[in-house]
């Protein structure tokens, strides 16, 4: 009887421990618009990036002139990629739905939606209707071998009140939209952190991509708490005469 009772004690206090636990860290749920003014509280993402990394500017849509790469030393296999780029393709048919992958999309100056739970967080972006599967119950990446996508394979934790979220299995895309692409190699790491009022969320990018540039990129990412909706993106390369800029 003793022991049963012991195990019932037990069990509840497990099940209480993971209740706490679950509503100890932040929500981040709800509709965000990404802000051009970071703020104060950026710089506690900003002071953790490493010394090394070399922080772009260019989120939203503060895109880099041409030759510009944000101070990233490119490859010899990048370099003459970005040489063979042709800028004025980007006004053409087919190239008005390449979808990019997550590195870029995300730092687009366009909304996304935050669904959490404990095992999972989803995040709706509408640039390009770009679903994000983050998981958090503690599983690694799949082999290398494994199908990569534009979305990547992510799985994140929390520490204390920031979601980190390491993402790989990155099919190959516009790494800054000025002429060159990131590799299938790509490793990127974002933290997430809410500010204090809950009405400003704050994300770092961190990419290592050694095979296209040297060292570590950094991004610094902001958004506001909005109340509206995802809109679909539908991509369609014949609506308006893009032709006719060419």
């Amino acid at each position: 009887m003793k022991l049963h009772t012991l195990s019932v004690a037990i069990s509840t206090l497990l099940l209480s421990a993971s209740v706490y636990a679950a509503d100890a860290v932040p929500s981040l749920e709800g509709f965000w618009n990404q802000s051009f003014a970071p703020g104060t509280e950026a710089d506690i993402l900003r002071s953790k990036l490493p010394a090394d990394a070399i922080l772009i500017n260019d989120a939203g849509g503060l895109e880099l002139g041409e030759g510009d790469f944000g101070g990233l030393e490119l490859s010899d296999s990048a370099k003459a990629e970005v040489a063979a780029y042709d800028f004025k393709d980007e006004l053409s048919r087919e190239f008005a739905c390449n979808v990019p992958s997550v590195v870029l999309n995300m730092q687009a100056p366009f909304p996304f939606e935050i669904l959490q739970d404990q095992k999972l967080i989803v995040m709706r972006l509408e640039y390009f209707d770009m679903v994000r599967i983050i998981f958090m119950d503690g599983r690694p990446h799949p082999p290398a071998d494994a199908p990569h996508s534009k979305a990547g394979h992510s799985v994140g934790h929390w520490e204390g009140d920031e979601l980190v979220v390491d993402t790989t299995h990155l099919a190959s895309g516009s790494f800054m939209n000025n002429g060159f692409s990131h590799s299938e190699d790509l490793h990127l790491i974002e933290r997430f952190r809410l500010s204090t009022d809950g009405n400003t969320l704050y994300a770092t990018q961190l990419s290592e991509d050694p095979s296209v540039f040297a060292g570590k990129a950094a991004r610094l990412v902001t958004w506001r708490k909005g109340n509206d909706y995802i809109w679909p993106y539908e991509c369609d390369p014949s609506f308006g005469d893009l032709d006719a800029t060419e």
